[in-house]
């Protein structure tokens, strides 16, 4: 499940962990996080004090192993999902790793856990940091296209993207994304809208 809302966070703190090498030699990972833009937007996160808010409301145990992994300085797409035109609208990074996610204990909030234990958290959160907004957004539908070939880039495209995470398992509200795929979404922002 998309994250209902996230928190603002007052100070961007800092985990001391080193990100992990990734297989192509680079240490930042790279990362797809979608939200629903009516629960929070990239405005949202862009007006959170510092730009910087908590990733919470995560209740998938994938999406939550995945956010175990992240490390500070680590890159994502921030992503409108659940909307008229679903796209990549911006960048953010990691600036804290993950911890216990506080809605998930609290009776008021959307992702409130009646079976989530303080001593044991079972649901995690981390905080994230508004870079950018895209040039363009980058839309599913024209990922779509870009991955069967039929884009602009045509082989390139469905290269690039043929196992994007997001075109195959679209409901993950966190996804890794790799060094090609991150790439071949920022060159289609330079390319003009299809």
């Amino acid at each position: 499940m998309a994250p209902k809302r996230a928190r603002a966070v007052a100070s961007a703190s800092t985990s001391t962990k080193k990100p992990k090498a990734g297989d192509d030699g680079d240490a930042t990972g790279l990362w797809l996080v979608k939200t629903e833009p009516d629960e929070f937007s990239l405005d949202d996160l862009r007006a959170s004090p510092g730009g910087v808010a908590q990733w919470d409301g995560v209740r998938n145990a994938q999406a939550r192993n995945l956010m175990k992994t992240m490390r500070v300085g680590d890159r994502a797409f921030f992503y409108h999902s659940s909307c008229k035109v679903p796209a990549v609208v911006g960048v953010c990074e990691v600036v804290k790793t993950a911890y216990p996610d506080p809605t998930a204990l609290d009776p008021k909030a959307p992702g409130f856990d009646p079976k989530s234990d303080p001593t044991n958290p079972k649901w995690l959160c981390v905080d994230v940091k508004f870079i950018r907004a895209m040039r363009r957004e980058v839309t599913l539908s024209e990922l779509r296209r870009e991955a069967a070939g039929d884009g602009v880039t045509g082989a390139d495209g469905a290269k690039a993207l043929a196992s994007m995470t997001l075109l195959h398992r679209a409901r993950l509200s966190v996804q890794p994304v790799t060094r090609a795929e991150w790439e071949h979404v920022l060159r289609l922002e330079e390319d003009e809208a299809p």
